[in-house]
């Protein structure tokens, strides 16, 4: 591989085409080998580029010529069943497109949520619970004050560990 690098040569030959002193490695499937007078990496196909003259028109983009560019008047008159097509191409003055684009928009097809939004709900009111719900927490009550008793009882022996008192024995009087 040479100095340049992988993506620098890749970057290169994309842009200029195969350089002659390269060594060619291979014709690609679908391509056609190159003729016998070609240098060696050069194709036997001439680029669109090659064929183009000074002063013939370009040959990459013949239907954009034909056709002028889109005004407000046209983007005006749309209905949301139009060919936007013309609109989004290049060359077409940016409050043009975005006239076009705000009348595409306005169809109710692109107004539906579709549900897989998790932050379209506001998460910042609490729902009220229904009597239902509480009657169904009511057994709760129950366990949230034995938890909270055993809570209590733990923090009390931590206190007398502490104070130096110790645990019971069964001298003292543990059944």
């Amino acid at each position: 591989m040479s100095e340049e690098g992988f993506f620098r040569r890749w970057a290169r030959l994309k842009t200029t085409g195969p350089v002659a002193n390269e060594p060619a490695t291979g014709t690609p499937a679908g391509e056609l080998p190159a003729s016998p007078a070609a240098p060696p990496g050069a194709s036997a196909l001439p680029s669109p580029k090659a064929l183009h003259t000074p002063g013939s028109p370009d040959p990459v983009e013949p239907a954009q010529q034909r056709r002028p560019l889109p005004t407000m008047a046209e983007a005006a008159r749309l209905t949301p069943d139009a060919d936007f097509s013309a609109f989004v191409g290049s060359g077409v003055d940016k409050s043009v497109q975005r006239m076009a684009l705000k009348t595409l928009f306005t169809d109710p097809h692109f107004n539906i949520i579709d549900g897989l939004d998790v932050y379209m709900s506001d998460y910042n009111k609490a729902s009220p619970l229904t009597p239902a719900m509480l009657a169904s927490l009511e057994h709760a009550q129950g366990l949230v004050a034995r938890l909270l008793d055993d809570q209590r009882k733990d923090a009390e022996e931590q206190a007398a560990l502490a104070d130096g008192e110790g645990p019971p024995t069964t001298e003292q009087g543990i059944a």
